[in-house]
This record gives structure tokens, C-alpha cells and sequence, in this order.
């Protein structure tokens, strides 16, 4: 398969001088403007391995004939918990603030990643190619945009790149790379998004159960049970498309989690008829009958609200949209998922009307993360039994199962966008029978 051991990665048989292989783009003699540099997954400094801690408390009762009761309170703590978290996310606020510049000067970019050139506004204040910026990146220079605007074939673009390193002398101090030099590439850094495996997530879940339990007795038994918990966490899962909104304030995710079901209601039985007595045909019709109910009602699970668009972060799967409104931005929905009962994207366009500079929590929705609940569920099965039998030797066990036997719809899934949020995409089955047939000898 081409795999290289020493360097883990495979190498490209049929394309071995391939520019994208072993960043071979990155080329002072022959340089390639690529404006987005490879991603990378890798391991968060000072990884370590998630564990978990537990702690529960029950105290049981036995109230006589049969019926016991038990109260219970469970406690996991989820510790070091594996979570995505962009390392070189875009600067939103630098990118606003080159682009304001930009327009001040009387460029005519349409977006801040659009902005090309260099120079200076009236007032002084300088503005860069986005791009050669690695689009404000903390990683710094973005090598081969650099070693283009040195080439030829950009007249004047030496002084682009010398006004961006000055830009990033001034970002020294916000953990900015000011180290590249792009006419050997020594100490730059090639690459965009790195969406690292951090081990500082966290999670808490707290549980109270009540259970109603009935030992067979009288040809029925019973389990009723209750339970109320909340479910706390930072993040979802170890994926890249779920980092957080805004990668530079990951502790802003920390809302309840995406498994937490607050109400839960089961209840279980069975009932056995027995052999009646009397040995007409009205005794063995009625007898060996076993009916086994099984109900369940619990009530929804939370779901994240997002825009769908990209944001300057580029986390269009996590970004979330606002709760206020701003006359300068797009259209309002409603919302009953909203605490003001509207939502509305996220937008830089009365930041650029004002040439106002945003903070980067300006830039953020501020609608917490799984904001959404979906409708509660109610699920009503049933088995219903008949042994009939055929001497001491053979008998036959006849069963049909129903599930959702009142056929409630209940939604699966729902979307999360915030145009349409709550809205049914998935639900579980409808009402269905199964029937089966056992011999036994």
C-alpha cells in the first residue's frame, strides 16, 4: 500500500512528485498561492485518559405483602474527557477589523476573506491580504501566499508581506507566530484548522430514582419506576465537526448535555392466570395465559440549535444563532426554543457600517448550546401469552408482542436549524404486532 512507517502516511504511487505530497508547494523558486493550507487532527499537549467518578446512595424499605420500595441517588463525574478544539481557528475580530481598514482605504472586498492587497487608511491604519494572514490565524504568515507576493510576479509584494510581519510583531503578545521567514520557510508554520484531541472536557450527572417493586405473588408481579436526573458536559463527541462555536472560549459550550432526559416513568408487569380449576373447555381456554405489559414515559431530549453558515470561525455545525436582534442583520424567526422568543443569525454588518471592530464574543451567538428540547415520548408495549398443552410431555407456547400499541407518534429526530428548529425529520414506529409459536417436548 506505499505506507511509510517513518513518516505514517501513505505515499502516492502514482503521483510520487505530486506538489500536494510532503507539502511540496512550498517552493521559493516556484511558488504556489494556496490560500487554504492543510488541516491536520492531531494530540493536544499534555493529553491524558478520561476516567470517571461514581458515588450512589439507595435506602430500601420493604412495606409487606410483597411490595419493597427503594430511593436511590447516583453521581458520575466525567474527568478529562476527550474533546475537539481548533488549535488555529480564524481571529473573527482581526479578520472584521482588516476588512474595515480595507474598505476604509477604498479596497471593495465582498467579505473579510476576500480582502487582497495591502496598504493604509487615512488614519494609519494598515490592512493585509486575508489570506496572506493565513486569514489571522495564530500560526502566522501563510508561507506560500508569502512567497508568491515575493516572486515577480507580484510587483510592490515584498512590501505586503514586510507590512504583514509588522502586523504580527503587534500580535506577539496574543500568541501569534512572528517567527516564519518566507524566503526559506524556517519557523513557519503550513498549515489552517488543526482540530486537535484535547483530554479538558468534563461531564456531571445527577440521578433520583424511586422504584415500586411487587414480588410475584397472587399471579402478578410489578416494577414501577421514576427517575429524574439533569446531565452536564462541555462537549458531545471526538468529532471535527463538533468543536466548539467559538474554539478560542471552549468553556462557553458547557450547557446540558445531549443525553440528558430529565423525567423518566417505566412500568413493567406480569400477570398469570394459572390453571383454573375444572376441566371444561371453558377452564383450559382461560388458562396459562401470561400478559406482560411494558410503558414508558419520558420526556424529551435536548437538542443544539445552529445557523447552518459558516461563521468566520468556519464552524457551521456549531454555531448557534442570536437571541437578540440587530436591526443590521438578516431575517428574525420566532422560536419557543428562544428565552426573548426570537432568533436570528449572527451577522458583521453593523460593524461594518459603524466601522466598528467586534470583540470575538460579539461575533457568537449567544443562544446556549442544546437550547432545543424535543417532544416527550410514550412507548406501550405488550405480550400476550397462551400455553396450551398436549399431555405431560409436549406443549405449546403461543405469543404475540405489540408495540405502540395505542400508535402514538413519537418524533425521533428532529432539525436543528434554526429556521425551522423542532421540526420532525425521524420518528419511531408505528403501531406493530410479532407473532411467534414455541413447541417444547
Amino acid at each position: 500500500m506505499g505506507y511509510l512507517p517513518n513518516q505514517q502516511q501513505f505515499q502516492a504511487q502514482n503521483f510520487p512528485q505530486s506538489i500536494f505530497l510532503n507539502q511540496n508547494y512550498l517552493s521559493a523558486s516556484t511558488p504556489l498561492a494556496l490560500g487554504f493550507q492543510p488541516f491536520g487532527y492531531p494530540q493536544g499537549k499534555n493529553f491524558v485518559y478520561a476516567y470517571a467518578q461514581q458515588a450512589n446512595f439507595s435506602i430500601e424499605k420493604d412495606l409487606g405483602g410483597g411490595f419493597a420500595l427503594n430511593l436511590a441517588y447516583n453521581f458520575n463525574g466525567g474527568r478529562h474527557l476527550n474533546r475537539p478544539i481548533n488549535a488555529n481557528t480564524i481571529r473573527g475580530d482581526l479578520m472584521v477589523a482588516n476588512f474595515n481598514a480595507a474598505l476604509a482605504a477604498g479596497k471593495t472586498p465582498s467579505s473579510p476573506f476576500t480582502v487582497s492587497g495591502c496598504g493604509v487608511t487615512g488614519a494609519g491604519v494598515p490592512y493585509v491580504d486575508s489570506s496572506l494572514m493565513n486569514f489571522f490565524r495564530p500560526s502566522g504568515l501563510n508561507p506560500s501566499i508569502a512567497a508568491y507576493y515575493l516572486s515577480p510576479a507580484v510587483p510592490g509584494g515584498a512590501a505586503c508581506v514586510g507590512l504583514a510581519q509588522q502586523l504580527l510583531q503587534g500580535l506577539a503578545s496574543q500568541h501569534f507566530n512572528t517567527n516564519c521567514d518566507p524566503t526559506t520557510f524556517v519557523g513557519c508554520i503550513p498549515f489552517g484548522d488543526m482540530d486537535a484531541n484535547f483530554s479538558n472536557g468534563s461531564s456531571v450527572y445527577h440521578g433520583l430514582t424511586a422504584n415500586l417493586r411487587k414480588r410475584f405473588r397472587s399471579h402478578y408481579e410489578f416494577l414501577a419506576s421514576y427517575t429524574w436526573s439533569h446531565a452536564i458536559d462541555d462537549s458531545t463527541d471526538l468529532q471535527s465537526t463538533l468543536t466548539p462555536q467559538d474554539s478560542y472560549f471552549p468553556s462557553a459550550d458547557r450547557s446540558t448535555s445531549l443525553f440528558d432526559q430529565r423525567q423518566r416513568f417505566v412500568f413493567s408487569g406480569v400477570y398469570q392466570t394459572g390453571k383454573l380449576s375444572g376441566s371444561g373447555f371453558a377452564s383450559k381456554l382461560f388458562s396459562n395465559w401470561t400478559f406482560a405489559p411494558l410503558v414508558e414515559f419520558g420526556s424529551g431530549r435536548p437538542f443544539n440549535l445552529i445557523t447552518g453558515d459558516d461563521n468566520l470561525q468556519l464552524s457551521s455545525l456549531t454555531g448557534r444563532p442570536n437571541t437578540t436582534v440587530d436591526p443590521f442583520c438578516g431575517k428574525v424567526y420566532k422560536s419557543k426554543y428562544s428565552p426573548t422568543g426570537t432568533l436570528q443569525e449572527p451577522c458583521i454588518n453593523g460593524f461594518v457600517l459603524t466601522q466598528t471592530n467586534p470583540t470575538l464574543a460579539q461575533l457568537d451567538g449567544n443562544l446556549g448550546r442544546n437550547a432545543g428540547i424535543t417532544p416527550w415520548t410514550v412507548f406501550n408495549d405488550m405480550r400476550v401469552a397462551k400455553k396450551v398443552y398436549f399431555g405431560e410431555r409436549f406443549n405449546m407456547d403461543l405469543m404475540v408482542d405489540m408495540f405502540n400499541i395505542a400508535n402514538r407518534y413519537n418524533v425521533a429526530a428532529v432539525s436543528p436549524f434554526f429556521q425551522n428548529a423542532g421540526q420532525a425529520t425521524a420518528a419511531y414506529d408505528p403501531r406493530q404486532f410479532q407473532f411467534a409459536l414455541k413447541l417444547n417436548w
